[in-house]
């Protein structure tokens, strides 16, 4: 498989999983008031997700680095959202809801470093701005997107039934790249 059909399975499935986040992500403080927390809850569950995602791509590198197929990396990152997405149906009050955050940022400290070294193998000499545009562009139409449906969607059919289909979508993403052959990414 050429390196462009690398790059656009990189494209479909990071775009899709752009589309999912954006889903609830515009509406995770009316998420988090509905737990019965407040604006300071959502700013603070929110921070314990970022923090935890920064420092651990931080500390992970090294050992990401020295993993041979990084594939396994982004799957196992997908798998991890998964199981979060499910958990969040079960939160039931602020401290849960850190403890979710957490794993949410032990997800992404797995996936994206190994998505950025996966898009960089792939990517062609000297059309980096052209296929990194690219990513970038798609994720920002998906985000618009998802938030407009994640907006009908929760009104109409509520937090548990979003979490549902994010958790099914991620595992369905987590196991595409889990079969793809090695070759190809």
């Amino acid at each position: 498989m050429s390196k462009n059909n690398s790059l656009k399975i990189l494209l479909f499935v990071s775009t899709t999983m752009t589309f999912v986040l954006g889903v609830f992500a515009p509406f995770y403080t009316l998420y988090v008031v509905k737990l019965g927390g407040d604006i300071y809850s959502a700013g603070l569950s929110w921070a314990a997700f970022s923090i935890v995602s920064g420092v651990l791509m931080l500390s992970f590198t090294v050992w990401e680095t020295s993993v041979k197929d990084k594939k396994i990396l982004y799957a196992t990152g997908y798998f991890l959202r998964a199981v979060v997405f499910c958990m969040y149906i079960f939160v039931s009050s602020i401290s849960e809801l850190i403890l979710v955050q957490i794993l949410l940022g032990i997800s992404f400290a797995l996936s994206n470093p190994a998505f950025d070294a996966l898009f960089m193998k792939h990517t062609d000499r000297n059309k980096e701005i052209a296929e990194w545009g690219g990513w970038e562009g798609f994720t920002a139409i998906a985000t618009g997107c998802a938030a407009v449906v994640g907006g009908y969607a929760i009104e109409n059919y509520g937090f548990i039934s979003i979490f549902s289909i994010m958790a099914l979508i991620s595992l369905g993403l987590g196991i595409y790249l889990i079969t793809l052959p090695k070759d190809i990414l």
